[in-house]
Formats: C-alpha cells, structure tokens, sequence
C-alpha cells in the first residue's frame, strides 16, 4: 500500500531545507471555535503510519482529520483535503 500523500508531504517540511514553523495544518477538532484548530508543523514530533504526534508527547492526531496545509509567508495551500465527488487529497 502507498504512503499516505499527507504523510509524505509532513515528512519533507519536516526534513527539508525549509522552515516548518511559517507551515500551518488545520484539523477538526470537535469543540474548538469552528470545530478546527491550526498548528504549526514545527510542532509534530513523530509521524506515523495513519497519525501524527504533537511534542507534547500525547496529542495523537490522525491524517484523516487533517483539513489542509498552508504556507503562511506564501498563503499557498500545499495540501487540501478532499471534498466529497472530487479526486483524492492532493499536494498542490
């Protein structure tokens, strides 16, 4: 089976050349203001199979409830989840 594409996208800002802390991820967070809470990828610690874990060692977030990805020096949006009848999530 193939790397999920939101996994291999984290997995290069984390590794790369770039600076993780200017890249947001917004995911569903039930009860948060608009049931969605923004982070920046510098936080995440480990990734894994079908999930991500914070540094603070206990938030486990799964790839699933990631909404998109942002470059916030840019605005571009580097990964957006897919929308019911459209193609799958997609890097952009």
């Amino acid at each position: 089976m193939r790397e999920h594409p939101l996994r291999s996208l984290l997995s290069r800002l984390l590794r790369g050349p770039g600076n993780s802390s200017q890249i947001e991820l917004v995911y569903r967070h039930r009860g948060a203001p608009d049931d969605q809470i923004g982070i920046r990828v510098s936080t995440i610690s480990r990734l894994g199979k079908g999930w991500f874990m914070l540094e603070d060692g206990d938030t486990q977030i799964p790839y699933h409830r990631v909404l998109y990805v942002r470059d916030l020096a840019s605005g571009a949006t580097l990964w957006e989840k897919r929308q019911p009848g459209l193609a799958l999530g997609r890097a952009l």
